[in-house]
């Protein structure tokens, strides 16, 4: 999950290394750092913490070398220190890294056996080591690279550089994310392309086992038998990586308030019906049976989308967490199986590994995704782009609303196609959907409400979130989005199923968000509130007016949200959990955008 960027150019690189990393600081944020080529030999600055302690060291130091790598780091191995900062040295060489050696702790004993003196606690400083002392002995810098790329085992992305090499940094990919270009100001390596916005109008996307070579003007990628290859090409928006803030206090915040703009995207890209079939990889009536693939967040927006596909478009509808799906037998797909991986990132390193299981198996795939470059999009047999935009809030909101809009839509889709839906239910549906952009700006108005209620929730040990149906999976992400936001404990629970064992967790006092809209489940859900209420719990009810009415007798709060269709009531009820985990947190004094431990692509298993 870590960040790589490299430049090389005709003047000083260090400001440019810096603000790389200021774009790919969502990668991580325990440290960072940067190694430059001096007339001297490489010089490394590196700083605990964010970016900005780095800008402050470099501009203090003021390295002067006209090639850098560098690198903003979320730990893995060893602790988030000055020592454990990337980039790490060996003689002659420096190196960063995205990923995990899993044989680093037999390199490290064998290295160290040889005498060589390894001084982090990383998995990724047997990687220099490796390089350096092949080229001792004779190696080019590239065999050298080669020769540790055979050695390692796990998934990674490694920029290089060689004090024997001035104007040329080096590009290795094995399952980590790694795109070149040259530019108008030289030539480039970064983990994601927009990191790249401003410096090339194009990137080329490394492949697992490529090996590129880049300086001022000239870039070679070379597969892993060695020859050279030409690569997909993809273009890089010069206002991707736009940090402006637009007069917000934090990234969340804006991007709370960005998601009516998103489905009105989503709307206008998708609205004709039948649109959304035609990036499926087989037709909609051959679908016999979808699973649903995904981690976090992705996977509340699959769990709602469960329901979508069973019940318009009547398709035996499977989800599963990626982390564990990838290590289950696998049976061999039968015909009419459709394998959805969902991913803001594009880059999840488990779904991503489940996707080439389930080709290699025979299964149809289809991507969600919200980066249209990334490996999901480029490797599943189609894709669906989200249209959210840069998300450069840690804790995921406007991806996860364009999750859910692209899903409802494509289940109504499916369902008008295979005639499961007659037609005037699609064009209800599909109203419902239209509508959604001024449905959701009508939420946001209810801000106050929430930052009151966030008041109560200050010393609160834990909280709990209840749902039944498609708003169960909301009250998950409800509790996602508070734990990891305010560092509250929050857990999410089925309303049914409190009686089974969570209902313990009640005392006096215990807040409960509740959510409950009008639709067949009201009755079960405010019986379920009831016992909770009977037993201490402080229960604010978030749903539409019938909701809350039937529930005002025990409810110290309600956070209403407009009447709509059951299809989209998921949709319109995340709004206030999402700002209700940003007002906890700010009035927590919790850095909100960069929560600790938390990194926005996970990239490493």
């Amino acid at each position: 999950m870590c960040g790589i960027f490299g430049a090389v150019a005709e003047r000083p690189v260090a400001d440019v290394l810096v603000e790389g990393l200021r774009r790919l600081e969502y990668r991580g944020y325990d440290s960072a750092g940067v190694a430059t080529l001096e007339q001297d030999g490489l010089r490394r600055v590196c700083a605990v913490g964010r970016v900005e302690s780095l800008a402050g060291r470099v501009a203090a130091e003021q390295p002067r070398g006209n090639i850098g790598i560098a690198h903003t780091r979320w730990a893995t191995h060893g602790r988030p220190n000055e020592r454990n900062s990337h980039p790490h040295l060996a003689p002659g060489v420096a190196i960063v890294h995205n990923g995990i050696v899993e044989n680093h702790r037999s390199l490290r004993a064998e290295l160290s056996a040889q005498g060589c003196k390894l001084r982090s606690d990383t998995d990724t400083e047997v990687i220099p080591w490796l390089v350096s002392r092949r080229i001792a002995e004779g190696a080019t810098v590239p065999a050298a690279l080669r020769e540790a790329d055979r050695t390692l085992q796990g998934a990674y992305a490694v920029a290089a550089l060689h004090e024997g090499t001035q104007d040329t940094m080096y590009g290795l990919r094995r399952g980590s994310p790694l795109v070149a270009a040259i530019g108008a100001g030289g030539g480039y390596l970064a983990s994601d392309a927009n990191a790249l916005a401003g410096l090339a109008d194009h990137a080329v996307c490394l492949e697992d086992g490529d090996l590129a070579k880049v300086s001022r003007d000239r870039l070679a990628v070379f597969d892993v038998n060695g020859n050279p290859v030409d690569r997909r090409v993809i273009h890089v928006d010069r206002n991707a990586s736009v940090l402006d803030l637009d007069g917000y206090a934090h990234y969340m915040l804006k991007e709370i308030y960005e998601q009516p703009r998103v489905a009105g995207l989503i709307n206008d890209r998708y609205q004709e019906q039948g649109v959304l079939s035609n990036f499926l990889p087989l037709p909609p009536q051959r679908i016999r049976r979808i699973t649903m693939i995904a981690c976090g967040t992705s996977y509340y927006a699959a769990s709602v989308a469960k329901r979508w596909f069973e019940q318009l478009a009547h398709i035996r509808t499977d989800i599963e967490i990626a982390s564990e799906y990838r290590y289950r037998p696998l049976p061999p797909a039968e015909s009419g199986e459709l394998a959805i991986l969902i991913s803001q990132s594009g880059e999840t390193a488990d779904t991503l590994a489940c996707l080439h299981r389930l080709k290699a198996a025979g299964c149809a795939t289809l991507g969600l995704v919200n980066v249209v470059h990334s490996s999901l999009a480029r490797d599943a047999d189609s894709f669906i782009p989200l249209l959210a935009g840069v998300e450069n809030g840690v804790a995921s909101t406007k991806a996860f609303i364009a999750q859910l809009m692209v899903l409802a839509r494509l289940a109504v889709d499916i369902a008008g196609r295979r005639k499961t839906l007659g037609q005037g239910e699609i064009l209800g549906a599909l109203k419902s959907l239209d509508q959604l952009p001024s449905t959701i700006a009508a939420t946001l108005h209810n801000e106050t409400a929430v930052q009151a209620l966030a008041e109560s929730f200050q010393s609160a040990r834990s909280a709990l979130f209840v749902g039944r149906g498609a708003l169960f999976p909301i009250a998950l992400e409800g509790a996602l989005k508070l734990k990891e936001t305010s560092y509250i404990h929050a857990e999410g629970f089925p309303a049914g199923e409190l009686k089974h064992g969570p209902i313990a967790l009640i005392e006096e006092g215990t807040p409960v968000v509740a959510l409950a809209c009008s639709g067949e489940l009201l009755d079960k859900t405010g019986s379920n509130i009831r016992e909770i209420a009977a037993r201490g719990a402080r229960v604010t009810v978030v749903g539409d007016r019938a909701g809350i009415l039937s529930l005002m007798d025990v409810a110290v709060g309600a956070l209403t949200i407009p009447s709509c269709d059951e299809l989209v009531q998921p949709i319109v009820a995340t709004l206030p959990l999402q700002l209700l985990a940003y007002h906890v947190a700010v009035q927590r004094g919790v850095d909100v955008d960069r929560p600790r431990n938390l990194a926005k692509s996970v990239t490493v298993e």
